[in-house]
């Protein structure tokens, strides 16, 4: 009975890390298109020939014309329509604009001496105003005659080719702009609602594996697609690399309704703290001197081994 009690023998344990998890458990992944932040169809207001497209040099060195993938500027020019007919609108223009104008100098000087009437001197009034009217108009058709980049981004496509004929109903150019991007999905009611303009979420792009990736929200549809009862969710994403393409496929990941649980560990490590029926614990490892201390745990869903703590 004076014998000194066994000593307790050590308990073999395995320490594992843990943080946040690409897949977290009870996390749902949608699929979603990439597109532009902004884009814009440009077409000629006017219609006429296409005279040139602007040249910049290509790869191999050479000069080419501006085609899709090229980076323009914001009032960088395009293409050109044959000006001269325009050219030539204005100059008929402006002949009856100096015509209208001697009539109008001449009517105010016999209305000042009253050999003309009031209703004479309005007329040639109104004639020189309608002709100032049509000289702008035709200043503005020969600008329109250059088509020139809105905003700084992207050729999407090229429509126009030297000498086909363009107009108001063909669109010449379509361009984005590309330094920020969008993911657009669509998720169900019961995942709207959790959902916050302005909230991040990690998005996965298909094209850049490895590569993670925080969007967004900056729009959230106030009504859901009659056919597919989904409502569409937009996140913006940056690109200052132009990594992301439009068309590409993204997959973006929301966690449950739970969204505190925002580590996983092994089923496991879960224990009840002592003199508790109720609550959840782990040990975890506090310091290098390997000691081991309880940590209590909320608990959420389990995906296979792993649980959402």
């Amino acid at each position: 009975g004076d014998a000194a009690s066994p000593p307790v023998p050590a308990l073999p344990v395995t320490v594992v890390q843990v943080g946040g998890t690409p897949d977290e458990p009870g996390a749902t992944r949608y699929s979603g298109a990439i597109r532009a932040d902004e884009s814009v169809d440009l077409a000629f207001r006017v219609s006429g020939i296409v005279e040139a497209i602007t040249q910049v040099r290509g790869a191999d060195g050479r000069l080419r014309a501006v085609q899709d993938g090229d980076h323009v500027r914001k009032g960088q020019v395009l293409a050109r329509l044959r000006e001269t007919e325009h050219r030539d609108q204005v100059a008929d223009a402006d002949a009856a604009l100096r015509q209208s104008q001697a009539d109008y100098e001449r009517a105010s000087q016999l209305y000042e001496n009253r050999s003309i009437s009031k209703a004479e001197y309005d007329a040639a009034y109104a004639r020189y105003t309608a002709a100032q009217a049509r000289r702008s108009q035709a200043a503005v058709s020969l600008g329109d005659a250059t088509l020139r980049a809105p905003l700084d981004g992207v050729i999407l496509r090229r429509s126009a080719e030297v000498g086909s004929l363009a107009g108001p109903s063909a669109p010449a150019f379509r361009i984005a702009a590309m330094g920020v991007v969008k993911v657009v999905f669509g998720v169900p009611d019961v995942v709207v609602a959790r959902l916050k303009l302005g909230q991040t979420i990690p998005i996965q792009a298909e094209a850049l594996p490895g590569v993670p990736l925080r969007g967004r929200i900056t729009r959230i549809s106030p009504s859901a697609d009659p056919s597919s009862r989904v409502f569409e969710v937009e996140a913006a994403l940056p690109n200052p690399q132009d990594r992301l393409k439009v068309g590409m496929l993204a997959t973006l990941q929301l966690g449950n309704a739970t969204a505190e649980y925002t580590l996983a560990v092994p089923l496991a490590a879960i224990v009840r703290p002592a003199g508790d029926t109720v609550g959840y614990a782990v040990y975890v490892v506090a310091d290098s001197s390997a000691t081991a201390r309880l940590r209590r745990v909320r608990i959420g869903e389990v995906s296979g081994n792993p649980i959402a703590v």
